[in-house]
């Protein structure tokens, strides 16, 4: 008998990584390869062309905006158009994008830019979507951790390349290689990816799906999800201000600065696997109750010493390695909860509150900081008690 039911498992692991599966880790692996440079060095390249701070921040609010924008049109695409279909317009939008770096207009720029900004909100909802459609349910909160790898490891991964590609090229060499690349993602998902095994309502127009959000938005349990997203992202978004200002002001050396940012992301990845597998063995529930609070002792922690050099540095990593199992742990409960044909647009209502957890974060952040550093870390901490009490009522 326990040969038998070993046997079995391993088969149902086996299982779990099938074709479709396969094929959308790899898009999103790509996809985060692609969005390294993105993040890394767009501000870089924008200021080497004399573009102005105020002209910066200006076109990467608009680009905020389109995220948020995306978050709605991405879920309604992908209840109506289909996961694969959405999924290849967001690859797209990594495509145009692309082109910022051979570009010298602001105009065309920005427009390229803010056209990113949808396609990373289509690739998001697309690709989230078609995980839950795909996933073996026993290893879903294990696939879902390995999707997350894609934007941490993919990072790791290009950041190298494009470093090599900036000293002995230049940012028009850079631009090229990215398009290359994009162009490849196209093909896999035009010809690797299957369509989602769930049943496209292609019959059903586009408009009746964005309707359909008021009646997802006033349910209990999706408001319920989009809160457990919303407020940990709160937590993020602080952490990720304010915590290397913290370490400076303790003392900290650049180099340990670095090291910081390298031990966190290796803790949060590893965090990930640990709590996607703990999801899939004892339940996402229990689970995300250890996790959210995790965070919570980390936040109230940061904000009791806030300047105390190795405090801050392990409870920061301890606190964003949380904040990424939660992001792992949350398709489980939006499985469980929530009907396949409405995916999409349940997802793109959390995706809305995320836009606005990482915008309203970092500016109350920056804000309550001003009276002390610790200040923000306590509301934060205090906001996710909130969590606990969500999550027993989900």
């Amino acid at each position: 008998m326990i040969t038998q039911r070993t046997s079995h498992r391993s088969q149902s692991l086996i299982d779990a990584f099938n074709r479709p599966m396969l094929a959308l880790l790899a898009l999103q692996l790509m996809g985060g390869m692609l969005l390294s440079p993105h993040f890394a060095f767009f501000s870089v390249y924008l200021q080497e062309r004399n573009f102005s701070t105020l002209l910066i921040a200006n076109i990467t609010t608009v680009k905020q905006i389109a995220g948020l924008i995306a978050s709605l049109f991405g879920g309604t695409l992908s209840d109506s158009l289909g996961r694969k279909r959405t999924l290849l317009l967001g690859n797209l939008g990594y495509l145009l994008a692309s082109f910022v770096f051979l570009l010298r207009s602001p105009f065309w720029i920005g427009l390229l830019w803010t056209i990113g900004g949808l396609g990373l909100g289509l690739h998001t909802l697309g690709a989230q979507s078609y995980l839950l459609d795909v996933a073996v349910p026993d290893y879903l909160g294990l696939l879902s951790a390995l999707f997350n790898w894609g934007y941490t490891l993919g990072g790791a991964l290009s950041s190298p390349i494009v470093g090599l590609i900036l000293e002995r090229g230049s940012y028009t060499l850079l631009g090229q290689t990215m398009i290359v690349f994009a162009l490849l993602t196209l093909i896999v998902n035009s010809l690797v990816l299957p369509r989602s095994p769930v049943e496209c309502q292609a019959h059903v127009p586009t408009v009746r799906y964005l309707g359909g959000y008021g009646d997802i938005a006033a349910r209990p349990a999706v408001l319920i999800l989009a809160l457990l997203r919303f407020l940990p992202t709160l937590a993020y978004a602080t952490m990720l201000l304010l915590v290397p200002l913290m370490l400076n002001d303790a003392g900290a050396s650049k180099t340990i600065i670095a090291w910081y940012a390298t031990v966190s992301w290796t803790v949060a990845s590893l965090a990930q696997i640990i709590a996607g597998r703990a999801a899939d063995l004892w339940g996402a529930r229990p689970a995300t109750a250890v996790t959210f609070s995790t965070l919570i002792v980390s936040l109230f922690g940061l904000g009791l010493w806030p300047t105390h050099l190795w405090p801050v540095f392990v409870l920061g990593t301890t606190g964003l390695a949380a904040a990424w199992s939660l992001s792992t742990l949350l398709p489980n409960l939006v499985a469980q909860v929530t009907a396949a044909q409405e995916r999409g647009r349940v997802l793109g209502f959390i995706h809305l509150w995320w836009n606005l957890a990482m915008i309203l974060g970092s500016l109350g952040a920056g804000a309550l900081a001003e009276l002390s550093i610790g200040i923000p870390f306590g509301v934060a901490g205090a906001l996710n008690l909130l969590s606990l009490f969500l999550l027993v009522r989900l």
